[in-house]
């Protein structure tokens, strides 16, 4: 089989990110059959006091669930870390893309874990109270808090953003002045102008606008200022406008609310059943309940992404025909979608298993060719 660089890469990754799943899916199934949930329950709250002691209770059981929430997050990614290091370490290599170190991805699982750990702590107390009281509304008002916070955070992104030290405002007035005039034939308003550095090691020339409502900021990365002519760096931030004038953003939202509601419903369905039937738990108020709860999210979560990566397509369709339509430069926007592929070293596989689980946009030559469908063209793809 004749197949290009992008195409072996990815399908090697791919299968490497499989293993990985599956490797996780394992781990987790194991602990969750296991006495070892609830041992740590109960050498978790023995540690904490005793009944009578003014520390137990809240105290106790949420050092419980820390701690079997620690090990529910690290037993799945030890079992996981040898796919994932040979997909970030010996295949990387292999096809010259950026390695991650082990030292790296270490650092990384450690302190995504530690904040799973403290929000999944807050959490749990949320629905264990709710549980108490409604126990069948517990897994939606868990939901429903949690949206609660990511709508505040949405709302002061715009603001908080400009807190991370990789933000700064951009001072070239040619342009910001050439991308007002663009937001504008867009009938977007911006806040703002800002670069997003990366430093000398990134590659992500990219664009991206912050915020839900009012005026965006727009942040341009700086490997796009300064790798990208002027009408090529138009065509990327276009494209971003575009994202926002077919309302993606709200889109994308409430997608992602309905799956939230529904994976929280996943994981108490997890707790009264599953955890019960072959955990022996006492349900939903059970710490040691969390590794079915987790089971229980996880097949919500693969049963809503073929659905969710759909409309990532569909979205990402809409905004290349939008970009095309506002710079009206189709060849400029072909030449962004071949860097982008070569850098990105993207595959023309669009196999049914691939789009359902994989693919978050279309495949670059079926972009170029949407594009020069707009244009009016008939040229031949050349990858």
């Amino acid at each position: 089989m004749n197949e290009d660089k992008g195409t072996r890469y990815r399908r090697a990754e791919r299968g490497l990110r499989v293993l990985e799943v599956a490797a996780a899916t394992t781990a987790l199934v194991g602990l969750a059959v296991s006495p070892l949930p609830d041992a740590l329950r109960r050498r978790a709250m023995s540690a904490i006091g005793t009944p009578d002691s003014p520390a137990y209770g809240l105290l106790a059981e949420t050092g419980a669930v820390a701690l079997i929430l620690l090990v529910c997050l690290a037993a799945p990614a030890l079992a996981a870390a040898p796919f994932a290091l040979r997909r970030q370490g010996a295949l990387a290599r292999r096809f010259n893309v950026p390695v991650v170190t082990g030292r790296a991805h270490l650092g990384d699982h450690v302190r995504h874990g530690l904040l799973l750990v403290v929000g999944g702590s807050v959490a749990w107390w949320v629905f264990a109270r709710l549980a108490a009281r409604v126990p069948w509304l517990a897994g939606v008002g868990l939901a429903l808090a949690i949206l609660t916070l990511a709508g505040a955070v949405m709302l002061l992104a715009p603001w908080a953003i400009l807190l991370s030290p990789r933000v700064r405002p951009l001072r070239d007035e040619a342009v910001t002045g050439r991308l007002h005039a663009l937001a504008s034939r867009a009938n977007l308003r911006l806040a703002g102008l800002h670069e997003w550095v990366f430093g000398p090691h990134g590659d992500h020339a990219n664009a991206a606008l912050v915020g839900v409502v009012g005026p965006r900021r727009l942040l341009i990365s700086d490997t796009l200022l300064t790798g990208c002519p002027p009408e090529e760096m138009d065509a990327v931030v276009a494209h971003e406008l575009g994202h926002h004038a077919h309302g993606h953003t709200w889109q994308r939202v409430r997608g992602q609310a309905t799956s939230l509601v529904l994976a929280a419903l996943g994981a108490q369905a997890g707790a009264a059943g599953p955890a019960r039937w072959f955990g022996g738990t006492d349900g939903l108020t059970d710490p040691a309940s969390l590794p079915w709860m987790l089971l229980g999210a996880g097949a919500v979560w693969l049963a809503a992404r073929p659905w969710q990566l759909a409309q990532s397509r569909a979205h990402e369709a809409e905004a290349d025909a939008f970009a095309l339509e506002l710079t009206g430069r189709p060849e400029v926007l072909e030449r962004v979608l071949t860097r982008v592929g070569a850098r990105n070293l993207s595959s023309d596989d669009d196999s049914l298993m691939t789009r359902a689980f994989f693919l978050t946009h279309p495949p670059i030559p079926a972009r170029i060719a949407a594009a020069r469908r707009a244009a009016g063209t008939a040229r031949t793809f050349q990858p």
